[in-house]
């Protein structure tokens, strides 16, 4: 198969990445973990919404996967209830895949195994998420029925120098100890054999069918923060946390037409680039930008008053002279 994009899988394990070097060595997409689960329960991979919004600003395509323990559906439904609440408000290119491996899994039986798969790509695909699994050719060919999951997105591991599966699938991971310029240690390298995009545009997955929050644009306005709470974020989205903003002023270039999941939107610019944030009445508030009309009325009516103030002062003086 003719290779369409080639890329890597990252999680926390890589830690910091600079984006910029590695779309500067030729990476087209990166598959970015959400998140897996310990002995403490779900988590959300910490840096998960860093690296989207990194790698979608070097201009890589983005896809996601999470690691999977489910035993039952009601754990595969816990699972996702933390996931898709973290994939609110974004717009990826590449699918959400359900990465199904762990050993733990492999006393269901193949059929048991298949059907929680199966569960877990139906509950995403419901959500509007373009579902795929990922597993290596052994464990796939041990205990899963990739026959009866041939519809969805295969992404494969395989690091022998060819893939050992006998049926289709979509994405080969070659490598596990792969070297790139912006990552620091070893990185997966991946090979995708489909553009993805058209199919999601054409379905409305992946944050392509939903419209967000109706914006309108605002001119003459800043939005003043006076709390050190408030928080900005990459989208409108409060899991997408780019930082908290110092004190002060940030030109408001659009407002939230009512409120979208529970709040009223503003768009901001913030260190060269366009932010979201809340208004929130405890931590920001609207107000007229410094140097626009209103500001410029009310200063020239202050100048006006003192120089009236001082043209009294003046005259006060001049008849006390001449007394």
């Amino acid at each position: 198969m003719a290779v369409y994009e080639t890329g890597i899988d990252v999680s926390r394990y890589q830690g910091e990445i600079n984006w910029a070097n590695v779309a500067a060595a030729g990476k087209q997409f990166a598959i970015l973990r959400i998140g897996s689960s310990n002995s403490g329960g779900v988590y959300v991979d910490p840096y998960f919404l860093k690296n989207v919004a990194g790698a979608h600003a070097a201009g890589l395509k983005v896809g996601a996967y999470y690691y999977t323990y489910a035993r039952t559906e009601e754990a595969a439904a816990a699972e996702l209830d933390v996931f898709l609440n973290v994939l609110t408000g974004l717009q990826l290119e590449y699918p959400v895949f359900v990465d199904v491996e762990d050993n733990s899994l492999a006393s269901l039986g193949r059929a048991r195994l298949t059907d929680l798969v199966q569960f877990a790509m139906d509950v995403l695909d419901q959500r509007g998420w373009y579902p795929g699994y990922y597993s290596y050719t052994n464990f796939a060919a041990r205990h899963l029925d990739t026959a009866r999951l041939a519809a969805y997105p295969f992404w494969v591991a395989d690091y022998r120098g060819y893939v050992g599966h006998n049926g289709s699938y979509d994405l080969w991971q070659y490598s596990s100890a792969g070297s790139v310029a912006g990552i620091g240690g070893n990185v997966d390298l991946d090979y995708s054999y489909k553009n993805f995009l058209p199919i999601l545009q054409a379905g409305g997955y992946n944050g392509y069918g939903s419209s967000g929050p109706v914006m309108q644009p605002l001119e003459g306005k800043d939005i003043e923060v006076f709390n050190t709470r408030c928080e900005y974020f990459y989208s409108a989205n409060v899991n997408d946390v780019a930082g908290y903003l110092p004190l002060g002023r940030y030109p408001a270039t659009a407002l939230s037409d009512g409120e979208y999941n529970g709040f009223i939107w503003v768009n901001i610019t913030c260190e060269g680039g366009t932010y979201w944030t809340a208004l929130l009445p405890d931590r920001c508030r609207l107000v007229d930008a410094q140097g626009g009309c209103a500001a410029c009325e009310e200063e020239l009516a202050r100048l006006g008053e003192t120089l009236d103030t001082v043209q009294g002062l003046l005259e006060q003086a001049l008849d006390a002279l001449e007394g």
